[in-house]
């Protein structure tokens, strides 16, 4: 069984990409890296017409009503919000998150240390998790911000390395950017889908592949076919 994916993040209040996307691709399924927008920017009754459509997953970033998405139901009973060191099955395939962004302490409940991301990590290891999703991103590898720097950092790139999944899909950076590696695995920032950044795979148990990348936000249309 093959499913289409639409990947979207960093929306910020703005769902009008997201809604042209998945009337334009037909995904079977949506896979956001955060950042939906803060509360009161997105209606509950928005999310329950997006979850009518398609079934959700996500991760929260630092700008998303954490108590919403802990509360929604895809159709099959299945949590929206990516759980802790567990995984969702899905036709075959496995996803997991790690929601958050890496901070040194617990003062915005949107944090996440250094520890906790390896030990969420740790408990998926072995567990043949096809698609790891963060909000935050692995250091060196589809980190770039838009002022040229890095943005990512060492507990994401660890988690990759732990969970070791097929893909590993992040936002937060404001940047779509695309790092393959030569063991066939990926790292996608799909950037920001509030300026029309978005990404669709095609997963199955055995492969991931990006069929397509929308880049708007780098001042151009961009359409990937892989």
């Amino acid at each position: 069984m093959v499913l289409k994916a639409l990947v979207v993040g960093d929306m910020h209040g703005q769902l009008e990409t997201v809604w042209k996307a998945v009337e334009e691709e037909r995904p079977d399924l949506l896979i956001c890296t955060g950042d939906w927008g803060d509360p009161g920017q997105i209606a509950p009754q928005e999310y329950q017409s997006l979850l009518e459509r398609l079934t959700v997953h996500t991760v929260y970033g630092n700008h998303d009503d954490m108590e919403l998405l802990k509360a929604l139901r895809n159709r099959d009973g299945s949590p929206v919000l990516l759980p802790h060191g567990e995984f969702v099955e899905v036709q075959g395939f496995r996803i997991a998150g790690i929601s958050g962004i890496w901070a040194k302490s617990h003062k915005k409940p949107y944090y996440i240390t250094d520890e906790e991301v390896v030990a969420i990590a740790q408990k998926l290891a072995g567990k043949n998790v096809t698609i790891l999703v963060t909000h935050g991103c692995p250091v060196g590898l589809a980190d770039e911000t838009p002022k040229g720097t890095h943005g990512g950092q060492r507990c994401f790139l660890d988690a990759f390395k732990i969970v070791n999944p097929k893909a590993h899909l992040c936002g937060h950076l404001h940047k779509p950017q695309l790092r393959q590696l030569k063991s066939g695995q990926f790292v996608l920032n799909v950037g920001t889908t509030a300026l029309g950044d978005y990404a669709v795979l095609k997963i199955s148990p055995e492969n991931v592949s990006i069929v397509k990348r929308i880049a708007q936000s780098l001042g151009r249309s961009e359409v990937e076919v892989l």
